[in-house]
């Protein structure tokens, strides 16, 4: 929270809980000295209007009403350094009526931005903005905003009639042709005068024009008085004294108003200063005063008569009400449902039935002022759960449900007293209250039954039955649930209701024939008004459900349309009313169908931007990093869109939820490390669509924002999560000429961090106290100003490799898949463009039954020599060295290079960079001048080292290999040993002998006589180990087919890795299986065998244990050397043979009986040479040579 008391900020989305979570809850709470009314300002939540609702509801609060002046100007004061909207009370939710505050209070005071209320369809409800002088707009209830909640009234409460002094049926004397109620006299007069005059009429009575302060007493003027449907009269309600604050002329408070729909609209430049009433229900409208016609005058009454003058009403019995053509009679005692109807029968009545809005009235007024709460009804659904009927057997043409009724439990109904006078709820059947009992009145002849006519036939293409009046047609195309009520309407129909099964048959025939099985769509059941309960569109009674399991629930408190499943159970749901759906539309028999409406396709520019209002849209149908998306969007004169209206987001989504193929876009809203909001642009953030429970900032790297497609809400996400994105520019932008481009100057580091590519690195974890988890390295380099390093291309990567050679750790990048498994992300939004995985890695991607859900973080590994560089995934929580990232700074020149003809220091060697192109021969010659020879590569440290050097000359080098000079083998010409390989794809290319680094940073084979700049090395000592040692005299036999035997000092050896056998087989396969002599032999077999891992990952050996015991080789070398894995040989009974590990060349003893491959070791063979003396008969004598081989 803020400083500020009863400014909150509050970012709420909990599924239903929606208080701010603080201990001094009243802290949070400004109070209005002049009321002592609370208000408390929620203004950096984001909720939607009901939301919002339901958050000051569970604090014992309503929305903020505003019905005084000095409300309006306290609020003005209160919020007046915000900015942003704030949803509070007033809507027009309930289609039927105008604008309304929300718990009860009247709408008597307007404030309204100019042009507002807009008429769009859907904007319903109303926000106070205090950037626009803290008037009102109405905007769309789904939108996400901050809101307002009230405590108290601000509305003088004393005049409300006190419950039990006015009784409706306590008598008192009217004047002839005036009717009482409630302590009051009413009088309707048609005689046409203008508002001023028909007062004057009133005041000259001892009246005036009439006020109307609750329910109860509308209801009583619509039903009692003799108000007809087509009836206008002037009432008392005006805003002569302060325009736009209306008040009664008889000067009592207004508690109460009733507008008609669209209602109060002020026109006609302002001049709407009076009110009528009129319709159908008698709501109200405001009007020009100088209209003429009809009003309704009110007074008190001459005296009270006596309380023993009883009247009786004509054709009813003492102690009942006569109305229309019945008697009603209010049960004095408390009885069950069942006990009322028995009740009501032993007086040759039944329990009240409500055939009309005009008898709910009379109801309404008989006993809502009444101190019970409940009197029961007739309507239960006992009989059938869900479907409600009436007791006497009555159709049911009329509901009138309280909040969130009828609901899913089965009950009675009871008519509700009080704020929610008439209102009806489902209550336990076996609870006690009062009671109406209805019977006609006598010398009534109760009306014939119908006859039947001929029923009118359907319009082609609609669907129903002879037992139904209306015709049902289902649509497939997708719209939200007021349009496709708006669509219904316009071809003359409305939105369907289902009464009855009969109708839910004929929609489920009409589906299961078109075949729309298992889709959904939209009905006319609907939960808009959160004081009324559910609703049909047309007007028909809520008597019948079919709700799903657990249904409606309204999660989100969002759920305010019903739909239905298109399956044969027809189930109902309730839903948020901007999901695409399909529909139902219903038309009653006989009407004939207008013309559809017509929807206007998307207008596109030349280069295939949909143009709406004063932007174009680009719709990306590839997924990529939000930065590449951004970039196509400003070279093509935008940015990434901007989303600044309900309206604008609405069209966005429409065009993806129709024509994209991906679940979400990005936009260019981005949240900061502190989880603020801004337009990439530079647009200031006005308007905020969050899905529920977004934004999250899971992982602390969900710096990018997108909009789903399903309802077009926005989610934080990954920036580098690729996904496709919405371009916007404006029409102004495409006339320039060049799109705007950036230039990066040159930037440099601190001396203690290495400079590459506009970044700064740092490499942590020489010591055992610099390794941390993976968290804890991210946060230690955030402190720094920057993040775990990100690896975007593989020069990067050969930067950090050749600087990490002198590590003796793992170390961390930022890198990871904690957000979404198996899809790894840098956590810095950088996009995946490059990725260096060691061979098994990720450890998700080893096989169906090896995934690690835990291994979430991603290490640049230092061991193996081999994968030096390469990443692994693990878990998150391992101690290891990590690498930071910063960018680079413009305050710091960077370093400058050295020459590149000089010598370079790396490692225990040194380099010379020759930038003379030369064959490979003079290359190598030139080398040895200066006591070098052509480079190897022992490692992927020099290597990198290497690539990096070279791409600044951007040509390849040569380097010391060359297959002519080391017998058809490429070996290191300065005889080191080949560990480390960096072929490019399909090299080395047979009978091309030299090879080169190429710029790509894999090795080449070219023609020798080839021209290349070369480098040369020279080492400072040398490792016996690493270097080959030299060959003895002898030959290995030529290669045959797949067969190829690799020489090594005195003997030759085949490896084979293809085909597996068992210990047996393979020294049957072998003229012997191989032996192992020294740490030279099996150096050589570690490095032979180690690429071959892939194929198989051990190779028998020669070696076994016989009968004694003893270790002994096949071939009967003498065992003065073993090799063993930690922990090896094991005393396992059976494990008699051995096998070599390919990844490290250590030992270990298995079952004869497993298949491995096989390693296969024999002589060379001996050179000979025979010198003899041949001597011819009758000539000289001469010396012959004959030389050859021999194997022992």
């Amino acid at each position: 929270t803020r400083e500020n008391r009863g400014i909150v900020s509050l970012c709420v989305f909990t599924p239903f809980l929606f208080l701010p979570t603080v201990n001094n809850i009243d802290s949070l709470w400004n109070t209005d000295p002049l009321t002592n009314v609370q208000y408390q300002i929620n203004f950096e939540a984001a909720l939607t209007w009901h939301q919002a609702r339901k958050s000051c509801q569970q604090q014992k609060a309503e929305l903020l009403s505003i019905t005084e002046l000095h409300e309006q100007t306290y609020l003005t004061g209160l919020t007046g350094r915000l900015s942003s909207a704030l949803w509070f009370g007033l809507n027009s939710l309930n289609f039927n009526s105008g604008w309304q505050w929300v718990g009860g209070a009247p709408f008597r005071y307007l404030n309204w931005v100019p042009g507002h209320p807009s008429p769009e369809p859907g904007k319903i409800c109303a926000a106070l903005n205090p950037g626009k002088g803290a008037k009102w707009e109405n905007r769309e209830c789904n939108q996400k905003l901050g809101y307002i909640c009230k405590r108290g009234n601000a509305t003088l409460e004393s005049f409300i009639v006190p419950t039990g002094r006015f009784e409706t049926n306590v008598p008192i004397r009217c004047p002839d042709q005036w009717i009482s109620y409630a302590g009051h006299c009413y009088r309707i007069h048609r005689d046409p005068k203008i508002w001023k005059d028909a007062l004057t009429s009133c005041r000259k009575e001892d009246g005036d024009l009439a006020s109307i302060h609750n329910v109860e007493e509308y209801s009583f003027v619509i039903s009692q008085l003799g108000y007809q449907p087509d009836d206008e009269l002037w009432i008392g309600l005006n805003d002569f004294k302060v325009q736009m604050y209306f008040e009664w002329s008889d000067g009592t408070p207004v508690t109460y108003t009733k507008w008609l729909r669209g209602e109060p609209t002020h026109a006609n430049n302002r001049q709407e200063d009076c009110v009528v009433m009129k319709g159908k229900d008698g709501f109200w409208a405001d009007h020009s005063c100088e209209k003429k016609i009809g009003y309704i005058c009110k007074r008190k009454p001459m005296s009270e008569a006596p309380t023993e003058e009883e009247t009786i009403d004509t054709g009813c019995q003492r102690g009942w009400k006569r109305h229309g053509f019945y008697c009603y009679f209010i049960g004095n005692t408390f009885v069950s449902f069942s006990q009322a109807n028995q009740t009501c029968e032993r007086h040759k009545a039944f329990l009240a039935t409500v055939e009309d809005r005009y008898e709910q009235a009379y109801l309404t007024s008989l006993i809502g002022l009444r101190t019970e709460r409940y009197f029961w009804i007739g309507l239960s659904d006992v009989e059938e759960k869900g479907t409600f009927k009436w007791a006497n057997g009555e159709s049911v043409l009329f509901t009138h449900w309280n909040s969130e009724m009828p609901g899913r439990k089965p009950g009675c109904v009871a008519m509700r007293t009080g704020i929610a006078g008439g209102l009806w709820d489902v209550i336990k059947c076996e609870e006690k209250a009062k009671f109406l009992c209805k019977v006609w009145a006598e010398g009534v002849t109760p009306p014939p039954v119908p006859t039947t006519t001929p029923v009118p036939r359907c319009p082609e293409g609609w669907d129903s039955n002879n037992r139904i009046s209306f015709c049902f047609k289902v649509r497939e195309q997708k719209k939200t649930w007021l349009e496709s009520q708006q669509f219904c309407r316009t071809i003359g129909g409305d939105l369907a209701s289902i009464n009855g099964k009969e109708e839910q048959y004929v929609i489920w025939r009409s589906i299961a024939n078109n075949g729309y099985y298992h889709q959904h769509f939209w009905m006319g059941l609907y939960y808009l008004n959160p004081d009324d309960g559910f609703v049909w569109s047309d007007g028909s009674p809520v008597r019948y459900e079919n709700w799903g399991f657990g249904e409606p629930n309204n999660y989100q408190g969002i759920e305010l349309c019903a739909e239905i499943s298109g399956d044969s159970s027809m189930l109902w749901n309730d839903r948020h009313c901007d999901y695409l759906y399909g529909w139902i539309c219903q038309i009653k028999k006989g009407a004939s169908v207008k013309p559809e409406p017509t929807e206007s396709p998307y207008t596109t520019t030349e280069d295939g931007w949909i143009i709406h209002e004063d932007k174009h849209y680009y719709f990306s149908t590839e997924s990529v990093p939000m930065e590449k998306g951004r970039e196509f969007c400003k070279k093509n004169f935008g940015d990434l869109a901007v989303i600044e209206s309900e309206s604008e987001r609405k069209f966005l989504w429409r065009y993806i939820l129709k024509n994209g193929k991906e679940d979400s876009y990005f936009i260019g809203l981005q949240l900061s490390v502190d989880q603020k909001t801004s337009w990439m642009d530079g647009t200031p953030v006005n308007y905020l669509a969050w899905a529920p429970h977004e934004p999250n900032f899971a992982n602390n790297d969900e710096n990018c924002v997108v909009m789903y497609k399903n309802l077009g809400f926005w989610n934080d996400i990954n920036c580098g999560y690729p996904n496709p994105y919405i371009c916007e520019r404006h029409n102004s932008s495409i006339n320039s000429t060049v799109p705007p481009t950036t230039v990066s100057a040159p930037r440099g580091c601190h001396p203690a961090w290495l400079s590459f590519q506009n970044k700064c690195y740092k490499i942590f974890g020489s010591t055992e106290d610099e390794r941390v988890t993976w968290h804890a390295a991210r946060t230690a380099c955030m402190n720094l100003g920057g993040n775990l390093a990100t690896i975007s291309n593989e020069q990067v990567q050969a930067f950090l490799t050749f600087h990490m050679k002198d590590f003796v750790t793992d170390t961390w990048i930022g890198l990871n898949d904690i957000n979404h498994e198996l899809r790894f992300l840098w956590t810095d939004g950088t996009g995946v463009y490059f990725t260096n995985w060691a061979k098994g890695f990720p450890s998700g991607h080893m096989g169906l039954y090896s995934y690690d859900g835990q291994a979430d973080c991603v290490v640049m590994r230092n061991n193996p020599l081999k994968d030096a560089g390469k990443w692994a995934d693990e878990s998150c929580d391992n101690n290891r060295g990590y690498i930071c990232q910063i960018n680079a700074d413009a305050e710091l020149l960077p370093s400058t290079g050295t020459d590149p003809s000089s010598i370079f220091r790396y490692g225990n060697s040194s380099y010379l960079f020759i930038h003379t192109k030369m064959k490979w021969e003079d290359a190598r010659n030139n080398c040895r001048r200066d006591q070098f020879d052509l480079s190897s590569i022992l490692d992927p440290y020099s290597h990198s080292f290497l690539w990096l050097k070279i791409l600044k000359y951007g040509v390849p080098m040569w380097i010391g290999l060359n297959s002519n000079v080391t017998n058809g083998r490429y070996e290191w010409i300065d005889n080191w040993r080949m560990k480390y390989t960096k072929w490019a794809e399909g090299e080395p290319k047979q009978k091309i002998g030299c090879v080169y680094l190429d710029i790509s940073g894999a090795w080449k084979t070219g023609f020798c006589n080839e021209s290349y700049f070369s480098v040369c090395k020279k080492n400072d000592g040398k490792n016996l180990n690493q270097t080959i040692p030299p060959q003895l005299p002898g030959k290995c036999p030529e290669s045959e087919g797949h067969q190829s035997w690799i020489p090594f000092r005195g003997h030759c050896y085949y490896i084979e890795s293809s085909s597996t056998r068992n210990w047996a087989q393979a020294s049957l396969e072998c003229s012997s299986l191989v032996s192992v002599e020294d740490s030279a032999e099996a150096s050589f077999l570690t490095y032979t065998i180690e690429p071959l891992e892939g194929k198989t990952s051990t190779f028998w050996t020669g070696m076994y244990r016989n009968v004694d015991g003893e270790w002994l080789w096949l071939d009967n070398t003498a065992v003065n050397f073993v090799n063993w894995n930690v922990g090896e040989p094991s005393p396992q009974q059976n494990e008699h043979c051995v096998e070599m590990y390919a990844n490290s060349g250590y030992w270990n003893n298995n079952y004869c009986s497993s298949y491995k491959g096989y390693i296969c070791k024999k002589p060379k063979s001996k050179c000979y040479i025979y010198k003899f003396v041949l001597c011819m008969e009758y000539s000289s004598c001469v010396l012959v040579s004959i030389d050859g081989f021999y194997t022992q």
